[in-house]
């Protein structure tokens, strides 16, 4: 089945608990800063028209109180002279002097303002027969000007003392006139309620700059258009003096309330009336360059969710690895238990956790399966085995019996002792080695076959080998496995004594372990030892486990110190067998570790 291993499914759980809470996060994180976006859109523009408004409006009202108070103001000549009492002198007086006086008397009140408000380039007052007086550095009147047949003229004195807002523009009646904005007021007198003549301020287009403030720089410009159309004011510079597009014209027209909002393609639009002056603001904000500005956060966001995700990907796998490798491993090792080598593990560091649990239990699992096999199947393999070795050894021992007696009987009556001797103890040693009664017999028996194999080699040797025994009573009345010294006796004499030079000395030592009270046989002599590799090898062959070769099959290590090891691990088990310690020159010891019962 697909994404089985339990390895993957741990992986997909830890991706999908901590990949799919990101994804909700990040996509309500986007959505909700993409809303908050689309509203700061539209407070920018909702503040960038209002300000606007209001700076217009606070424009217009600050042209409103300069006009009604002008004719208030007292002149700096007397204390009692106001605007309004020179205006009547300048309508009853034709004299040029006279008119000049009146000029000096308002001079200072004409010149603070002009100092006041640098976009205003003139102040003019107009009696009503058409005499007038200017002030202003680059705003003078055309000499010989009378502005009664005026259209500005005749709709402010129709607006009966109201402010009226000319047309931006050039002025013809200006000398060196650039486009401005004219504002004028009939004045009236404040008793008699007698028209005195109009009061008139020409501006510049600067007096919209200080609009642009509020705006946002690059993002957004606004545009002041009157009813017919007319851009009065552009905050860019670039279409003053010109008309409204057609579509803005005929939305304004269609326009129901005072404020229209709407979308043209990057663009937010919104056009506000200003009904008592008959002006008309619009703002166009710039989405596109708002959003690259907001989008830097949007990109942000994904990037960190993003650059989460990957590191919980990449915890996700770690932690699956860790998780699961001892499980992966214990998994591996049950495969390979399927030939029955029984291969218990160990995971490192050692856990107490439940997997730390499960490799206990399985290796004591194994070991327990282990025995029981060894036990109840392998044993009886060697066993049988054993039976047929021990089989054809007694088919060959009677005959080579039988024969040996025969030899000794001759040896006897020929008076050739030595010859007798060795046939005797060959004898015995055959009729030891085919007695089936049982496989345990007592030390002292096994010690008297050694005895006998001595017996032989020391005739054949003569007194080059000194055979010393050093053994306990409690041993040799102690039951062990038969045929498992003298192998090992044998072994010192071909291997360690034959080929040392001059005499040799072989020991055989058994005594009971004080702590333990095991059975202890040492095999010791002073032959040539073992080299350091040979003695590697051998102790290796000793730590393999017993193995069976199939019946009628015989390993050349079938006897010797491996048969020897083998034969008590599985009879007594693992902590019984032998071991070999050698150094070369200086001969070989081998330690036979028995039970005592």
């Amino acid at each position: 089945m697909k994404f089985s291993s339990i390895k993957t499914k741990l992986f997909l759980a830890l991706v999908l608990v901590s990949v799919i809470p990101i994804v909700i996060v990040t996509y309500n994180s986007y959505r909700s800063y993409t809303n908050l976006v689309n509203q700061q859109t539209s407070l920018v523009a909702s503040n960038t028209i209002h300000n606007t408004v209001k700076g217009i409006e606070d424009i217009f009202g600050n042209i409103e109180r300069i006009s009604l108070t002008i004719q208030q103001q007292t002149s700096s000549a007397t204390a009692y002279t106001t605007v309004s009492d020179e205006l009547k002198k300048l309508a009853s007086t034709s004299d040029s002097y006279d008119i000049f006086i009146i000029q000096n008397k308002l001079k200072l009140i004409f010149e603070n303002l002009l100092l006041s408000y640098d976009y205003v380039n003139g102040i003019y007052l107009f009696s009503p027969d058409g005499k007038n007086i200017s002030y202003g550095s680059t705003a003078e009147l055309k000499v010989g000007y009378v502005p009664l047949q005026d259209a500005w003229y005749q709709k402010t004195i129709a607006n009966k003392g109201q402010l009226y807002i000319g047309e931006p523009g050039v002025k013809p009646y200006i000398i060196n006139s650039e486009p401005s904005l004219v504002f004028s007021r009939a004045l009236y007198d404040m008793k008699t309620q007698q028209f005195l003549g109009v009061f008139m301020l020409d501006c510049s287009l600067d007096i919209f700059k200080g609009l642009n403030q509020d705006a946002v720089p690059n993002m957004s410009y606004f545009v002041l258009a009157n009813d017919d159309g007319n851009i009065i004011y552009d905050s860019t510079g670039q279409n003053t003096d010109s008309r409204l597009p057609e579509d803005l014209t005929r939305k304004t027209e269609a326009m129901q309330g005072d404020e229209l909002e709407f979308y043209n393609e990057n663009n937010l639009t919104v056009i506000q009336r200003l009904p008592v002056y008959h002006w008309t603001v619009i703002a166009n904000i710039s989405l596109s360059e708002l959003y690259e500005k907001y989008g830097i956060s949007n990109k942000l966001i994904l990037y960190i969710s993003l650059t989460c995700a990957v590191i919980f990907i990449l915890l996700s796998i770690l932690l699956s690895n860790w998780i699961t490798k001892p499980i992966t491993q214990l998994a591996k090792i049950m495969r390979k238990n399927k030939s029955q080598k029984f291969v218990t593990t160990e995971i490192k560091p050692k856990r107490v956790d439940e997997i730390g649990f499960l490799y206990t239990e399985y290796n004591k699992m194994m070991q327990d399966i282990d025995i029981f096999v060894r036990e109840s199947y392998q044993n009886k393999i060697l066993t049988m085995d054993s039976q047929m070795k021990a089989l054809e050894a007694q088919i060959n021992s009677h005959f080579l019996y039988n024969t040996l007696e025969s030899i000794n009987s001759i040896a006897e009556i020929e008076e050739v002792e030595s010859i007798a001797v060795m046939t005797k103890a060959l004898g015995d040693m055959f009729r030891y080695s085919i007695k089936t009664d049982s496989e345990l017999v007592f030390a002292r028996d096994e010690i008297q076959h050694v005895d006998n194999y001595m017996a032989i080699q020391q005739i054949r040797y003569g007194s080059k080998i000194c055979f010393v025994k050093e053994l306990e009573d409690s041993v040799l009345e102690a039951k062990i496995l038969k045929l498992i010294l003298q192998p090992l006796v044998e072994n010192a004499v071909y291997h360690g004594l034959e080929n040392k030079r001059g005499n040799g000395m072989l020991l055989l030592k058994g005594f009971l372990e004080p702590d333990t009270k095991r059975i202890i046989f040492e095999i010791r002599d002073d032959g040539i030892g073992i080299q350091e590799e040979r003695l590697k090898e051998i102790q290796a062959l000793l730590d393999q486990p017993p193995e069976f070769m199939g019946l009628g099959h015989r390993s050349r290590q079938s006897i010797g110190i491996k048969n020897v090891h083998s034969r008590i691990a599985l009879y007594y088990g693992s902590d019984f067998g032998l071991t070999i310690t050698s150094e070369p020159a200086l001969g070989t010891t081998i330690t036979l570790r028995l039970p005592s019962k």
